[in-house]
């Protein structure tokens, strides 16, 4: 049995967003990142994991594709910490989308349910890894 820590969430959700900024040098890429992070428990709340799974695929602005990948490799490092690559944090060739359907409706709906809690990580750790761009903001409005 999977033994819960909610710091294992919170420290996998910083330690990826925070590298995901630090390969992305440009600032409006960056802003991308951190919106599609803030949108991630709104989506899959109204919207379902496996749509989200489908708009990785489907997305083409790459910097909110990044993110989507990001949450798809941290979710999968959450719920399956002994599998190295998780079918779930696949997105060629459909992967992720054919382990979503192939599960029970308990398995679906318990990963839902935990990936909601990462969505959430996400929003808040956007917010702190983020910062940087509303302090550029408020400098160049005064300017």
């Amino acid at each position: 049995m999977l033994q819960y820590d909610p710091r294992s969430i919170s420290s996998k959700v910083y330690q990826n967003l925070k590298k995901l900024k630090d390969e992305t040098p440009n600032n409006s890429d960056q802003k991308e990142q951190k919106s599609q992070a803030v949108e991630l428990y709104n989506y899959i709340a109204t919207w379902g994991l496996l749509r989200l799974k489908a708009e990785e695929v489907a997305l083409n602005q790459n910097s909110k594709k990044k993110t989507v990948k990001c949450f798809f490799k941290t979710l999968a490092k959450v719920a399956f910490p002994d599998v190295d690559l998780h079918p779930i944090s696949q997105s060629e060739e459909s992967q992720g989308i054919e382990f979503l359907t192939g599960r029970s409706t308990s398995e679906y709906l318990g990963l839902t349910a935990l990936a909601l809690q990462v969505a959430r990580e996400f929003a808040f750790w956007s917010e702190a890894i983020y910062a940087h761009l509303k302090d550029a903001e408020k400098n160049h409005k005064s300017n």
